[in-house]
């Protein structure tokens, strides 16, 4: 009995080593793939997936090095990367070529699996892996969305009505602009390139996105369908970089970055031909087509803190909230500066920084509510004040630290009046003070800490 108990012991140790062997091994994979931050991924028709250098489309070595079973590639297309298994997912065989053929493609075991067949039979130019890794989009030539489960290796036909947000049919502009692509950002959008030679599009499909049957779906018109290709070659595949940065390429072999909605720019001609066909890549950003920081500095003076920072691209910015910080990770609106078209420089002050290492950053937000981080930098302050209070002004609350006057301080807001709006206790640390229901005006924060010492601090509320 006792020989049995350490016998089951013994298998059951090497059944979670060859587990624990396995998930590492598809981590150390996954991290190999997408170990170089400025590559994505191309598909040619022929099924082969390359790695491509997005900063000068210089092509790598193939990365399905096996050889297919069965059916041979035929027009391959609309491959995904999941972020999640490490596994890329397009059509082998495209359905508007035949029989079709859908696989997954295991980097860690360089094999391929071939999964249920989609309800098309039409061509299919655009796919992309969910950034949650749950599903597979895709839309064929007739723009017919449509969801696949991986868990469930199950396919849903969402709809084959696609509008924008003037009513405009997008299904049929996907219909006539016959090429293009798809990816999915960070927070979950779906963004459709339709193309043609001549013209392109680019359309935004917000989250969360439908998993089961729609009798229509609305899409934000990011580019209107008229703008114009580069040298009359369709786009072929779009992907994003880790910074939100928009890749593209033509039938051309061409590899563009997309500044804006206005604006082009060549990055190169791949130097192997056909990988352009479709693409996609490791990375699912929080903002795209948003802001590039060009500088963001931070500055002690006398007994302010100046904060500036320039950008050199901005599209679809709302505004920017300056944050603060008294260890890094608690953070609270100091300011907030609404963008200015066509300027590149902002700036903003902190009267009030606390003793000890401030930390700010920016939050940029911009018109479809997705946010945007600047880095982080930090101001360290020499100071012998006990109390500090910021932002001044303030709209909603206002942030009283406490660096020395006990436990039990006493803090009252009085209007201009001397009539008292608010009164609270004081803790040490951070306290947060509520002035959303006062109305706009000037107020006086006054603080009577235990030793009997009074801080009197003029606080103006802004509408």
């Amino acid at each position: 009995m006792k020989k049995n108990s350490t016998s089951q012991k013994t298998k059951f140790a090497n059944f979670f080593a060859i587990i624990s062997f396995c998930f590492f091994s598809m981590q150390n994979m996954h991290a190999q793939v997408c170990s170089n931050p400025n590559n994505i991924f191309g598909l040619n028709s022929s099924g082969q997936i390359f790695p491509i250098n997005i900063s000068n489309a210089n092509v790598g070595s193939q990365i399905n090095t096996t050889a297919y079973s069965g059916a041979s590639a035929n027009q391959a297309n609309a491959i995904g990367y999941n972020s999640v298994n490490g596994m890329f997912y397009y059509f082998q065989v495209n359905p508007g070529a035949g029989s079709q053929v859908f696989v997954s493609y295991n980097p860690t075991t360089n094999t391929y699996a071939t999964l249920a067949a989609s309800p098309t039979s039409a061509t299919v130019h655009a796919g992309c892996v969910s950034f949650n890794g749950a599903g597979y989009y895709c839309d064929d030539v007739n723009g017919v969305l449509y969801y696949y489960n991986i868990t469930l290796n199950k396919w849903t036909t969402i709809t084959s009505t696609i509008l924008d947000q003037t009513g405009a049919n997008v299904s049929t502009n996907i219909k006539s602009q016959s090429s293009g692509d798809m990816a999915i950002d960070g927070v979950g959008n779906l963004w459709i390139l339709p193309s043609s030679n001549s013209n392109y599009s680019l359309y935004q499909l917000q989250a969360p996105l439908p998993t089961t049957a729609q009798s229509s779906v609305t899409v934000k018109r990011i580019i209107a369908p008229t703008a114009a290709t580069p040298a009359g070659s369709a786009f072929e595949g779009i992907a994003f970089n880790a910074s939100g940065q928009i890749f593209m390429t033509t039938g051309a072999d061409v590899l563009y970055e997309l500044k804006n909605t206005s604006t082009l720019s060549t990055i190169g001609t791949l130097s192997v031909s056909g990988v352009g066909n479709d693409l996609t890549s490791c990375s699912f950003p929080l903002g795209t087509l948003a802001v590039n920081w060009s500088s963001f500095t931070t500055t002690l003076n006398n007994n302010d803190v100046d904060i500036d920072w320039s950008i050199s691209q901005a599209n679809n910015i709302k505004g920017f909230y300056v944050e603060k910080s008294t260890d890094s990770k608690t953070w609270q609106t100091l300011n907030y500066i609404a963008y200015s078209e066509g300027e590149p420089n902002y700036s903003s002050v902190d009267a009030s920084p606390a003793p000890g290492n401030n930390y700010y950053r920016i939050r940029e937000e911009d018109v479809n509510d997705q946010e945007n981080y600047s880095s982080v930098k930090m101001v360290s302050v020499t100071s012998s004040t006990e109390i500090t209070v910021w932002p001044n002004p303030a709209k909603d609350v206002v942030y009283v630290q406490n660096n020395g006057a006990g436990d039990d301080a006493k803090t009252a807001i009085f209007d201009q009046f001397g009539k008292m709006m608010s009164a609270t206790v004081l803790h040490s640390g951070n306290n947060t003070l509520n002035l959303s229901n006062f109305p706009t005006g000037t107020y006086i924060l006054h603080i009577q800490v235990t030793d009997g010492a009074v801080y009197n601090k003029k606080i103006i509320k802004k509408s």
